[in-house]
């Protein structure tokens, strides 16, 4: 079978480009994120900021002048909102802006306290203050990955447009051959870093960065899947990869969630990042990761089922040195995708070793098997998460879906392989993922 690979962009090049940091990958230091004096480069950078609250500001520059129509408003947005942990979370005010960020804060999608309407994000409108064309905003930012994107209202025209940066395009972008389009390819990333002093208190996320040194490879690979179809498989190697070796690698196959595919855990996870870091700290051992496209089977969980099993496990260990013990493999996912673990944990619980259901359960998947005492299992969820009863209780008592259920259920009949987590800081987004991801690899897997 002939083997499709698109390389991704070298890590430590889009690190530079995404924040602007200087060849030893720290971030450039000035007093301001922006000054009169200084020509704004279009795109986004993070500098060290003396006078910021969490020790560094971004600055967004959006160039207008490549456009054939006349920009009225531009705004930039993402997940640039925080939360106060020491109130409640939906307690009246708790929704704050960048640049009322305290230490011990946190980012995040959704602010139970502005509600459906207004708790979703944060957005602020860019100014062409020298009228060069060049739109430019700037704010404080913290540590983690911020998905951000440009809504743009143009002269005549009735609706505003999504778009991500051009001078940063989405990673999402990567396999421009994937089958079905991700919701991601609007968002852009940019890489916030941790302060050890005006953000103690607060989470350190840096270990979505890229590293310095030391990367394994990301890469995207075509296979014929169970319709006979030519689909796609995200794969990360870590960096001293052998094929030959004695000892055959460990995999970890991760399921995106609805309105994704197979680049998500990649260009908005940064899984391949995470493990990075991890490795390089030697909390985990090393393992490759498999991501795939399951929007495609409409989340028909019996055909995802067998594409996983009888497709891209078979072909993962034919074209890669990995392990064919289940105990060797892991599977998990994010929102649909943990609908999807639960339903894969109930129907086959000895094909894989660990389970890693993130922000979302599907009880209707409960039934009587052999070896559900088996697997080592992980189920967790965000603070401000829409996947848990705290936020938005179950609107149907017969297709309980949320973190709650299964954990009852667990305690209910005694499932003492299944692991409840808790509630991660964060929303139904990627800061409370990226968490899930790097807990369930340091503190579960092969353990």
């Amino acid at each position: 079978m002939k083997t499709k690979k698109i390389i991704s962009l070298s890590l430590s090049a889009a690190l530079l480009a995404m924040t602007g940091c200087s060849n030893n990958g720290e971030a450039t230091a000035s007093a301001s994120p922006a000054s009169d004096t200084t020509k704004v480069t279009p795109g986004a950078v993070v500098t060290a900021d003396r006078n910021s609250p969490t020790g560094y500001s971004v600055t967004f520059a959006y160039d207008g002048n490549d456009s054939d129509k006349t920009i009225e408003t531009i705004s930039v947005t993402g997940p640039f909102q925080y939360v106060d942990p020491d109130q409640e979370v939906d307690a009246e005010g708790n929704q704050y802006k960048p640049d009322e960020y305290e230490n011990g804060m946190y980012a995040t999608n959704y602010a139970p306290a502005g509600g459906m309407e207004s708790g979703w994000g944060y957005t602020k409108e860019m100014t062409d203050e020298d009228g060069d064309g060049i739109y430019t905003t700037s704010f404080p930012i913290s540590s983690g990955s911020f998905a951000y994107g440009y809504v743009i209202q143009y002269e005549g025209e009735e609706e505003p447009v999504n778009v991500d940066d051009p001078a940063n395009p989405s990673p999402a972008k990567n396999n421009p051959d994937s089958i079905t389009e991700t919701g991601d390819i609007v968002h852009s990333i940019v890489y916030g870093k941790w302060d050890a002093e005006k953000q103690s208190d607060s989470l350190n996320l840096d270990y979505v960065l890229p590293v310095e040194e030391g990367a394994g490879e990301q890469t995207y690979v075509s296979y014929t899947g169970s319709d006979g179809e030519t689909q796609y498989l995200g794969i990360y190697v870590p960096a001293d990869y052998d094929a030959e070796r004695a000892e055959s690698y460990k995999t970890i196959y991760m399921s995106h969630g609805g309105g994704g595919n197979e680049t998500d855990w990649f260009a908005m996870g940064h899984a391949d990042n995470i493990m990075d870091n991890m490795l390089a700290e030697g909390l985990t051992e090393e393992a490759i990761i498999v991501t795939m496209d399951n929007a495609h089977y409409e989340w028909d969980y019996a055909q995802i089922e067998d594409n996983v099993l009888n497709y891209i496990i078979p072909y993962v260990e034919e074209h890669y040195n990995v392990s064919a013990e289940p105990e060797d493999r892991a599977f998990c996912g994010l929102s649909m995708g943990g609908m999807t673990t639960t339903n894969m944990y109930f129907d086959h619980p000895t094909e894989f070793g660990y389970f890693g259901i993130f922000s979302g359960s599907d009880m209707t998947a409960v039934k009587e098997n052999e070896g559900l005492d088996q697997p080592t299992v992980m189920v967790a969820v965000g603070t401000c998460d829409i996947a848990s009863e705290k936020i938005m209780p179950n609107d149907n008592p017969d297709a309980l879906k949320k973190y709650e259920d299964l954990v009852n259920w667990a305690e209910e009949n005694n499932m003492s392989n299944i692991h409840a987590a808790g509630y991660y800081e964060g929303a139904h987004d990627w800061f409370v993922w990226s968490q899930c991801f790097y807990h369930f690899a340091t503190e579960y897997l092969w353990k």
